[in-house]
């Protein structure tokens, strides 16, 4: 990289909310919730990041805060002092190091989702996803419905409280009945198999169990995390976990986490920097309350889950009471016509059936019975809201013999009026037939297609999805007429170029990262995708000059050599589990440095194991580091990597303004 520009400028605030390496939005919810409280506060508050300030990285303060560098779109450079420091960091995605972890058959979840919505990836024969959180049983439910016969999620931590998953329990329904299998076990190695086909290792009570993928998504959460850290304590120097897209829909659960942990910090930055009258005490107290009840309420669910027991493939007696009993699901109206039925038993961090019904019959501000039967108009608007599925309509007479129910329509499966389907219980086991009885679209401003189905009545309160009985013809019948689009063109509308010096055919204008997938070319080094380039390991050479993967699109007739970077060590299948891969340190070897010297503190075990200074400045490596010296009985906790610069930055001192 060449050197910076001439000027160093410099700058004053209270407060500066700063984008961590390969943050993907910016600025999100909480970047605003908290520069919005300090401001009105009266603090001075100062937002960098994007793809026009580009933050180089933090020298921590002797006294509080400390000094941030910022480069933007002209390469000058401007000093910035703050007396408080937010960092935004994406969640950590990397597992534990074991053997195989560091070649291309591992991607973080945020490059599979970005493979899955850019890229013509290959996903059969199966996916193995590591972590059992939201967003891995939300996308493993995505490949379910595309049609991905095998997907399993792992679960290595085994206790959330009072639950043995990390996600909520409505997600895991979702997921159990599209045919998904949860796991307890701990990886052990990934070996290769053949082109696009990895030996999964899975070391459980029982011994070693073999999975045959395409891929293992590193998804999480690995570890409970509270989503801020302050380090050194007292510094107000603080590492704040981006959970929020950019719109609340895409992950309502990390939307209104991150909101309320910005409301709480926020009031700690107010409490220690602002010069408080007494009605701005009580404002800020009133704040810092508010947010941990509610941070406390969207934990509820760890605590108080819902975790049915059934007699054979029926909900026990004392659930299915407990299931007609709850505030959501109707009890009157459903009698005599179509009624929504809101069955989230856990109290989670979601309201977007509320949002979405244009009659206001949900309110969960209501204390014991948030459906009004009576405003409901069963338009349906409800059903396509609802991230998990968790919504229905539903119409029950008591002495007829079938029940009408009203499910979202599966993304692949539109089956025939009067054509039978087999009806799922929670755990998506089969209970029986039921009768496509026809379609509706959902109401403004959630639309959205639905399947109505008759369902025995005695299956009222147990069917709660269905699958298709399709015939091995129709089966046929799609292969077949995927092989006669190919063959009017076999290229797709494809570029030519050279690729390791022979011919290929690549989708024009995607990156070049994305086309290495699709033609399972992918390296370890290109897992990242960073939407900055800022780990720098997807290096390759295009028409003779060196480049980053993630960065640069595709165009006709160009040359491209996807060499590994020099200082990432080449996979060796079992043999690769290295802790840092740009160092070529190993876990063992990290271990036994902090053990021989007596390491006590993150500083000492960083003189002595350099984890983290490789070509991604710890991108990859850094947060199993931490994980691994608190194993260790070091207090890093909060410890927090403040090393100078955050990624691969020549600096040429020039003359200051």
């Amino acid at each position: 990289m060449s050197a910076i520009g001439t000027f160093v400028r410099r700058g004053s605030f209270d407060v500066v909310v700063l984008a961590a390496p390969a943050v993907r939005h910016w600025p999100t919810v909480g970047v605003k919730r908290l520069s919005l409280l300090c401001s009105d506060a009266g603090l001075s508050v100062g937002q960098f990041g994007g793809p026009y300030l580009g933050v180089k990285g933090v020298v921590p303060s002797p006294r509080t805060g400390g000094w941030v560098w910022v480069e933007d779109a002209q390469r000058r450079v401007h000093r910035i002092h703050a007396r408080a420091v937010v960092r935004m960091s994406p969640l950590p995605e990397f597992p534990d190091p074991f053997a195989g972890w560091r070649s291309e058959g591992l991607i973080p979840i945020t490059t599979a989702e970005a493979l899955l919505e850019k890229a013509q990836t290959r996903w059969a024969p199966g996916v193995a996803f590591l972590g059992t959180g939201n967003r891995a049983l939300r996308m493993a439910s995505r490949l379910l419905e595309q049609g991905i016969p095998e997907v399993s999620c792992i679960e290595s931590h085994h206790q959330w409280g009072a639950k043995r998953f990390a996600g909520w329990e409505v997600e895991r329904r979702r997921f159990q009945m599209l045919g998904g299998k949860m796991i307890e076990a701990y990886p052990h190695a990934l070996v290769r198999r053949g082109p696009l086909l990895w030996e999964f290792q899975l070391k459980d009570q029982h011994g070693i169990r073999l999975l045959e993928v395409s891929s293992v998504i590193s998804a999480g959460p690995f570890l409970p995390t509270e989503g801020i850290r302050e380090y050194p304590p007292g510094s107000l120097l603080f590492d704040f976990e981006q959970t929020a897209d950019d719109l609340p829909e895409k992950n309502i659960e990390g939307w209104f986490l991150e909101e309320e942990r910005a409301r709480l910090l926020g009031g700690k930055i107010i409490r220690q920097l602002s010069v408080e009258t007494t009605e701005s005490r009580e404002s800020s107290e009133r704040t810092l309350k508010k947010a941990r009840i509610r941070l406390k309420r969207y934990h509820r669910h760890f605590e108080n889950p819902f975790l049915p027991e059934y007699q054979g493939k029926w909900l026990s007696r004392a659930d299915l009471k407990r299931v007609r009993e709850f505030p959501g699901v109707p009890k009157t109206e459903v009698v005599n016509r179509l009624v929504a039925s809101i069955e989230c038993f856990e109290e989670i961090a979601c309201n977007l059936c509320e949002t979405a019904c244009p009659e206001s019959a949900i309110d969960f501000s209501r204390e014991g019975k948030f459906l009004n039967e009576a405003a409901c108009t069963a338009c349906g608007a409800c059903l396509p809201a609802c991230p998990s599925r968790a919504t229905l309509l539903l119409q029950a007479p008591p002495e007829a013999g079938k029940t009408l129910v009203v499910f979202p329509l599966a993304a692949r499966e539109e089956p025939r009026v009067g054509e039978l389907v087999t009806l799922l219980n929670r755990r998506g086991e089969g209970l029986g037939s039921g009768r496509v009885a026809g379609y509706q679209e959902a109401a403004e401003p959630k639309p959205g297609r639905l399947i109505r189905i008759e369902i025995p009545a005695h299956l009222a309160w147990e069917a709660r999805g269905y699958r298709r009985i399709r015939a091995d013809s129709e089966a046929q019948d799609e292969v077949l007429l995927l092989s006669r689009e190919l063959s009017r063109d076999p290229h797709g509308g494809k570029i030519e170029v050279q690729l390791e010096g022979e011919k290929r055919f690549l989708r024009e204008g995607v990156s070049v990262a994305l086309a290495l997938y699709e033609t399972g070319r992918a390296r370890a080094g290109d897992a990242l995708l960073c939407p900055d380039g800022s780990c720098g390991l997807c290096a390759v050479m295009v028409d003779g000059t060196k480049k980053l993967a993630c960065q640069t699109k595709t165009h006709a007739r160009m040359a491209i050599r996807a060499r590994p970077p020099k200082s990432s060590r080449p996979d060796h299948g079992v043999d690769n589990d290295l802790l840092c891969p740009c160092l070529g340190l190993t876990s063992e070897e990290a271990r036994r440095r902090i053990r021989s010297g007596n390491l006590l503190s993150p500083e000492a075990a960083l003189r002595s194991v350099p984890c983290g200074e490789g070509r991604c400045h710890g991108q990859v490596c850094g947060e199993g580091f931490r994980r691994l010296m608190i194993e260790e009985g070091i207090e890093a906790q909060d410890w927090i990597d403040w090393r100078f610069p955050w990624t691969e930055w020549k600096f040429r001192p020039g003359e200051a303004e």
